[in-house]
């Protein structure tokens, strides 16, 4: 494997949004926070918007990853983890399972916070099952996150939830802006990834729905609505979900309407981003 790096995110894909607020700039404390998550969008704006609040982040990309960081730094142990539930090699939950099977020889326990895409019945328990600590779904809301960190790490952090983001309807640039903070610099970054990222994803859409594949379908589009979500883009988001819940249900009939629309709607949206990553950020307000 090769070895992770601190506060330089890299690799590719997988999952919705991760929007992070954390500690306020005047908390006493700043986490030691371990993030697992596949979704290069995602990593990076989880990572910039954490970093911005003075915590030094370890990103990863796997559950296999996880748990072979976690064990290499339990004596300047994590403060926290924050843990993608669907992710390759090895998933989320079984992720968990590991590191508390293997606290069981030393008593140790260290946080463990479930961010999913899933929302389903039965989703939160079996999160919790796994050993971990907290939920949370995605869009994230930074104040129901600062929440559930407050609930987890240990006695001592002062940890203060944020005002909550609402969900930007709109693609002006002041709308996007506001949906990373003002940082029309991250803007610009992010754009840059998801337009690098975005032929690649349609192209696996694509090919599932030539092999008729439900299950790379679901896969296919289930990362492309994690990219697209970040953003707040309600349309391209909405369509991707549907596309996703139609495979998932097995059934691909619709499935190549949907897309076109999907496609349509994508493109528009690549034009909105690609203004940003062409000007200046003052330009862009």
């Amino acid at each position: 494997m090769p070895a992770p790096f601190v506060d330089e995110p890299r690799a590719t894909h997988k999952d919705v949004p991760l929007i992070i607020r954390a500690l306020p700039e005047e908390s006493p404390r700043k986490l030691n926070i371990l993030l697992a998550e596949d979704n290069a969008v995602n990593r990076v704006l989880a990572q910039k918007l954490l970093q911005k609040q003075g915590h030094t982040v370890t990103s990863v990309n796997n559950g296999i990853e996880a748990v072979q960081l976690w064990e290499q730094n339990q004596s300047s142990q994590f403060d926290i983890i924050l843990m993608d539930v669907q992710m390759p090699e090895m998933d989320g939950l079984q992720a968990t399972a590991r590191i508390r099977e293997r606290e069981l020889a030393t008593g140790a326990h260290i946080p463990i916070i479930a961010v999913t895409a899933h929302a389903m019945k039965g989703d939160r328990e079996r999160c919790l099952a796994a050993g971990m600590d907290g939920y949370i779904t995605k869009p994230i809301n930074p104040a129901e996150l600062a929440k559930a960190i407050l609930a987890t790490v240990p006695t001592g952090a002062k940890i203060v939830p944020g005002p909550s983001d609402p969900v930007v309807e709109g693609s002006s640039g002041s709308a996007l802006l506001a949906r990373f903070d003002g940082d029309g610099e991250l803007l610009k970054e992010l754009a840059g990834i998801f337009l690098q990222e975005c032929p690649k994803m349609l192209d696996e859409i694509r090919a599932a729905l030539a092999a008729a594949d439900a299950k790379a379908l679901e896969i296919a589009a289930h990362t492309l609505k994690g990219s697209v979500g970040n953003f707040a883009m309600p349309g391209p988001w909405e369509t991707a979900q549907r596309l996703e819940l139609l495979a998932q249900s097995g059934q691909l009939a619709g499935a190549p309407e949907i897309f076109r629309a999907l496609e349509q709607q994508i493109a528009q949206f690549n034009q909105i981003l690609a203004r940003h990553t062409a000007e200046p950020a003052h330009q862009r307000l």
